[in-house]
């Protein structure tokens, strides 16, 4: 689940919009790992920035990040792309699953706490 909300901060010559995104986990996740339980991690890029939540060891199918991170609202940009990723230690990291989470409710009322579904890369 990512919760997002907005606000503004004055910087003595600008008014900067920023976008408080909480990444608070994920439930029901497809399960990559072979052996033992996936260690999933978080992607979000919003325009041309990008953030990494920590990874949660052993979180498996329904693991718990509760990171945050605050990107500068891009006018014109409506959408986050995010990506759950199964970290491994003994060969490249797996994608789990992607999606998008859509900000018009954010912008239109401040907030927005609903979960936002990921797809495979078979788009299941």
């Amino acid at each position: 689940m990512v919760l997002c909300g907005n606000g503004r901060i004055l910087d003595h010559h600008r008014i900067e919009t920023l976008v408080f995104c909480l990444v608070l986990g994920g439930r029901k996740l497809k399960d990559t790992e072979w052996f033992g339980t996936q260690d999933p991690y978080v992607i979000l890029q919003y325009g041309s920035q990008k953030f990494t939540t920590k990874t949660c060891k052993d979180g498996g199918e329904n693991p718990v990040f509760n990171d945050n991170f605050t990107p500068s609202l891009i006018e014109g940009v409506r959408e986050m792309s995010v990506e759950v990723w199964n970290e491994n230690s003994m060969r490249s990291d797996q994608c789990i699953g992607a999606g998008k989470v859509l900000l018009d409710k954010v912008l239109a009322s401040g907030y927005d706490d609903r979960s936002w579904p990921l797809k495979t890369k078979r788009g299941k």
